[in-house]
């Protein structure tokens, strides 16, 4: 009797598979979290090399406009897919968007450096990271609609 058949019948799941199941889901449940997080952080840094020191108002429009960008997609994702089912992503996918978390990093950061360098006063504290934020999750989104294409070719 195999293992997965173990399984079904009651059987434990050895310790490797239970780690390697709890390891994919920590990887897959926090790629996009982590590579937003470095990107942000790194953008920060990016404005801050280009403007000059920030005040404590444009340091709260940074943080703000950050977090504007996912709440404006995020809104126009629910009212596009309203009538949609919830099709949540299957493991497999997410682990191969997620491997190509630096894709997305990348791009967010080359905005972030762009705008940084286009407008080089406060108005870069605003909308460096809403353009980040922005292309970062755009092209993640185009990570896991090619992960999701490849993973339904192969079924």
């Amino acid at each position: 009797m195999n293992r997965t058949s173990k399984r079904r019948h009651g059987g434990k799941m050895p310790w490797t598979q239970l780690y390697l199941h709890g390891l994919g889901v920590s990887v897959s449940h926090n790629a996009q979290a982590f590579g937003f997080s470095i990107l942000i952080t790194v953008s920060y840094g990016v404005v801050s090399s280009v403007a000059d020191d920030p005040t404590p108002l444009q340091l709260i429009g940074f943080a703000l406009s950050a977090v504007a960008s996912l709440s404006f997609l995020n809104l126009m994702v629910a009212f596009l897919k309203r009538d949609e089912p919830d099709d949540s992503e299957r493991t497999p996918v997410l682990l191969v968007a997620t491997a190509t978390d630096f894709i997305s990093v990348g791009a967010g950061l080359a905005a972030a450096f762009g705008v940084a360098k286009a407008f080089e006063n406060w108005m870069c504290w605003l909308v460096a990271p809403f353009a980040a934020g922005l292309i970062y999750c755009l092209v993640q989104g185009l990570q896991i609609a090619v992960a999701r294409r490849g993973a339904d070719i192969q079924e």
